[in-house]
């Protein structure tokens, strides 16, 4: 189950499936649905906070589902299904206009950390876990994982968390680059609320330049053309300009 709740310029989504918030085909389809209305209107909200309810953020995918799927005609095919689905979502996820934001004050693991690595930001609990143990079932992170998690540490780290399953908490996560503050488990939520409310002061239209230039700069050089042509783009908005005008006013 996803609860949503917009509260001014803040859209808060939170996973809600006792006992760890695993991901299954209605999950799916509620984060795929949201993220839909989002990337076709934007200025619904201007930040996404996506956190889970109780003690977990996310236990990944249900593997429960997942066992009783693979035992069944087909099953394996319909496994590969729900895996392009998962990657679908994370992957819109990424590509949001608007920043996002991953609360983890409880762990995150599997299928949840990867769609926790396709926000903009992660806050997470000192005393939480993350990482990817699929390789302890036989398997391999389906959701992306094995790519943005070697985006952000580097393969060294990649192959260390991800052959060896290996969990790591919060102050770890950070010194790693997986994620950006770490802070006690009862406050994660308020700092990334505070987070969300810093964000959605800013300009939507720089913040969303912001993201298409960082995320070009992981492909190659066209984030350096991309920077020029976006400025000129933003230089001509209403909003950059009323802001600028301001700063400059302030500074006389």
């Amino acid at each position: 189950m996803l609860h949503v709740n917009l509260d001014g310029p803040i859209l808060t989504a939170v996973l809600d499936s006792p006992p760890a918030n695993a991901l299954g085909p209605a999950e799916l389809q509620a984060l795929h649905h949201l993220i839909e209305d989002l990337a076709e209107s934007p200025g619904a909200a201007r930040v996404l906070l996506l956190r889970g309810a109780e003690r977990f953020f996310s236990g990944g995918v249900n593997v429960s589902m997942i066992a009783e799927v693979a035992s069944s005609d087909g099953g394996f095919d319909q496994i590969a299904a729900f895996g392009t689905e998962l990657q679908s979502v994370v992957g819109a996820l990424e590509v949001l206009p608007i920043p996002t934001i991953a609360a983890l004050r409880g762990s995150a693991v599997g299928g949840g950390f990867e769609l926790a690595l396709a926000c903009d930001f992660r806050v997470v609990g000192m005393k939480s876990s993350f990482g990817l143990p699929e390789s302890k079932l036989g398997l391999i992170p389906g959701g992306g994982g094995t790519q943005r998690l070697t985006r952000l540490a580097g393969r060294g780290t990649a192959l260390r968390l991800i052959m060896l399953g290996e969990l790591v908490k919060g102050d770890e996560a950070v010194r790693l680059g997986l994620a950006q503050w770490v802070c006690p488990n009862d406050d994660v939520d308020e700092f990334a609320v505070g987070l969300a409310h810093r964000l959605a002061e800013l300009a939507p239209g720089a913040l969303a330049a912001v993201k298409q230039c960082v995320t070009a700069a992981q492909v190659g050089d066209a984030g350096f053309d991309l920077e020029i042509a976006l400025t000129k783009d933003l230089l001509a908005q209403p909003d950059t300009t009323d802001r600028l005008q301001s700063f400059l006013a302030g500074s006389r």
